[in-house]
């Protein structure tokens, strides 16, 4: 990969000749910081970035529509990753590529979201039955809704994370500590830290702006005792940790004070540099590494096993409970085919 890529991820200003480097920015998601990094005026990039940033500030408008809607309706709504997130890691809200708006509302409010969200345009992208919907919220936590009119995409969140990828923070806490950016109610600066290096850690760090996003968390004036205690409290103390040691290693930031996480780091440290290139998302022996808590990795496992997927529903008509018991048996039977098709 270019230097220069890996000195825009720490915040530098950089000179850009040639289009191999744009090639490169565009798969590491760093076109934006590319252009706003940019000494010189290079035409393709900046035609790029253009379009970057007013894809954002099209999606920002409608995000602000939704969360009027929300707070006319008494809904607590939380937006994060997505333009919100550029403006806090980066100051603007055209420096990062995204496809949709994510949004956080507490559990109790799910039915309510939804409703909202359908009489606002949106549709659910797929229909799900009483049984999987129960079973979506209790361990996924996320739904899809798409409007047909402009084309937006909202990603409806009632956890932070997957169950399988665990980060146990509570929407309570959470929005105590809030903070708004242009109105726009989003994580306060701790849980945003906790947050974005989880994120990071659940997709192996396999993009630059990963490193990117953490670079510029090391260069904030933030509390960090309250992060360090934040992400203890939430089990992610490992992810926060291995994502700083990480970015040191990969670009040479400077580690903020953070105790307890990179302690929890250490140990793990070397072995986990190699998920870098991985280009996938954590799965089996990684959570080993990347989790606090061996028991909690044993149970993602368990519900990576168990838990039926929309593909197991629409397999079988039988009754919901019977797709816990077909599950483990139709992995069974893929994994049997596939050894005796490779022999």
């Amino acid at each position: 990969m270019n230097p220069l890529l890996f000195a825009v991820a720490r915040g530098e200003r950089v000179p850009v000749e040639g289009g191999e480097i744009v090639a490169e920015a565009a798969a590491e998601g760093m076109l934006g910081l590319l252009a706003h990094a940019a000494t010189n005026v290079h035409r393709e990039l900046q035609m790029k970035a253009a379009a970057i940033e007013a894809h954002a500030r099209a999606m920002n408008l409608e995000l602000s529509r939704v969360v009027r809607a929300f707070q006319e309706k008494s809904l607590r709504v939380i937006a994060f990753k997505g333009a919100v997130l550029s403006q806090q890691l980066y100051g603007a809200m055209g420096l990062r590529s995204f496809s949709d708006l994510d949004l956080l509302v507490s559990p109790l409010d799910a039915d309510a979201a939804e409703h909202l969200l359908k009489a606002l345009g949106y549709r659910e992208l797929e229909s799900l039955s009483d049984a999987e919907r129960s079973i979506n919220r209790r361990y996924t936590g996320e739904s899809l809704f798409l409007n047909d009119g402009n084309g937006v995409l909202v990603d409806l969140h009632t956890k932070f994370s997957n169950e399988q990828f665990p980060l146990r923070l509570a929407f309570e806490d959470v929005w105590s500590r809030r903070t708004e950016v242009e109105g726009i109610p989003t994580l306060g600066m701790s849980d945003l830290a906790v947050v974005t290096c989880s994120h990071a850690a659940k997709h192996l760090w396999h993009r630059l702006e990963f490193f990117a996003q953490i670079a510029a968390l090391s260069r904030m004036r933030l509390d960090w005792a309250e992060v360090d205690r934040i992400a203890a409290g939430s089990c992610a103390a490992r992810q926060v940790g291995l994502s700083f040691l990480l970015a040191q290693d990969r670009i040479g930031i400077e580690l903020p004070p953070l105790p307890r996480c990179l302690a929890k780091a250490a140990d793990v440290h070397a072995r986990s540099a190699r998920l870098v290139a991985s280009r996938h998302d954590a799965t089996g022996r990684d959570l080993f590494l990347l989790l606090d808590r061996r028991r909690d990795a044993v149970r993602s496992l368990a519900l990576a096993l168990f838990v039926p997927t929309r593909t197991d529903w629409h397999a079988s008509s039988l009754p919901a409970f019977a797709h816990w018991l077909l599950r483990p048996l139709r992995l069974m039977s893929r994994r049997v085919t596939a050894f005796w098709r490779d022999r």
